[in-house]
């Protein structure tokens, strides 16, 4: 279906930077330089000033850097990890996959991690908390840091949806052990396919992710190899953010905080305007306590079905981020859990179209939509 307001547009996010984008092509391409090359330096250099922290490792996607994270961190066999049921599976399958698991709490009227649930949670399996910042909203860092140092526990962000997002002025995937984020591109910074990052403190972490990327292979410091490339310390994996990728969102880093404000101006506009029908709205917060990317916009309403069909029948691509909690898949074979926030906000969540290229005239489109349905 060919929408009359896409839920993202790309050709516009294109063509914004298009001369830029086929210049780095046309020379990526004639100098063949593809796989852990000068942009890929170049991008790892610019996040780390960015975020203000020391290490940073790209790869291939926000779902490898959890499993590079969860691989190395140092958790003991068998472990619980603390996260959420409303998420993308990607979170859940990263601690799968490594042999641990994944024990959820509920969330809370901001999407997030409810911190007041998570202790009741720990038993002396319990490893690590897994916070997952949704929609471009940080989670409760403070509370939540506070819990995982009085039980000795490790931290590891989920940020894939929230790059730029601050709480208390300080960057979310900067408060834990490790950060994870995804360069998918319906994230505020995407590339044109898949890619991701991690950051980190600590150097013996950041030397384990950087040969575990490439195979488990010596590791690159300024395009040069500290160890001979043929020396394999580890059976590793290939997931490597290819230069082409990283160029990308290099060029795309060049306008980021323009981005991001444009997203800030589109949610006010549409809080303006909705704020009197009885559908809620996500909360605006003081940008002393949390900054937002709002890589979403997402309203709450009983009519949740009924608002969405309408929407979409009158060519607006809004999604549902999503429709049930994960434990509620039977084929993932988990724990069931009842989880009364989660599966009610499950029953009411709509995301609405919000990206930088929107024009005026479409957001009084959706808008005006909108307030028509609740006139009937």
């Amino acid at each position: 279906m060919r929408w009359k307001i896409p839920y993202i547009d790309f050709s516009r996010q294109y063509n914004k930077q298009k001369n830029l984008h086929l210049s780095n092509f046309k020379k990526i391409m004639t100098n063949g330089d593809f796989v852990l090359r000068d942009e890929v330096l170049k991008f790892e250099k610019k996040i780390s000033e960015i975020l203000k922290t020391k290490y940073v490792v790209s790869v291939n996607s926000c779902t490898d850097a959890l499993l590079l994270a969860l691989t190395c961190i140092g958790l003991k066999k068998n472990s619980e990890i603390i996260t959420v049921g409303h998420t993308y599976v990607a979170t859940l399958a990263a601690i799968k996959h490594v042999g641990f698991t994944p024990v959820l709490a509920d969330i809370a009227d901001d999407f997030n991690i409810d911190p007041s649930k998570i202790e009741k949670l720990i038993t002396k399996k319990t490893s690590a908390i897994l916070p997952v910042h949704l929609y471009g909203h940080s989670c409760q860092m403070d509370r939540i840091m506070k819990i995982a140092k009085k039980y000795k526990l490790k931290v590891i962000e989920d940020c894939a949806q929230s790059f730029g997002a601050k709480f208390k002025k300080k960057f979310v995937g900067t408060f834990g052990e490790v950060g994870c984020f995804s360069l998918h591109p319906l994230k505020s910074l995407g590339a044109a396919g898949d890619g991701g990052f991690i950051v980190t403190k600590d150097k013996t972490l950041y030397e384990k992710f950087l040969r575990l990327r490439n195979h488990g292979q010596g590791r690159r410091k300024n395009g040069k190899y500290l160890k001979s490339r043929y020396d394999i310390d580890y059976f590793g994996f290939c997931t490597r953010l290819d230069n082409l990728q990283a160029s990308i969102v290099n060029t795309k880093l060049k306008i980021l905080n323009k981005n991001i404000y444009l997203r800030n101006k589109i949610a006010k506009k549409y809080d303006t305007v909705l704020k009197s029908l009885p559908i809620v709205l996500p909360k605006i917060y003081s940008k002393d306590q949390y900054h937002d990317v709002f890589n979403s916009y997402v309203i709450r309403t009983k009519k949740q079905f009924r608002l969405f069909k309408y929407l979409r029948q009158r060519g607006i691509e809004v999604l549902i981020n999503w429709p049930k909690p994960l434990y509620k898949h039977k084929g993932l074979k988990l724990k069931n859990y009842n989880l009364k926030n989660n599966e009610k906000i499950c029953n009411e969540i709509i995301s609405l179209p919000i990206y930088p290229e929107m024009h005026n005239s479409e957001l009084n489109y959706i808008t005006h939509t909108i307030k028509n349905f609740f006139k009937h």
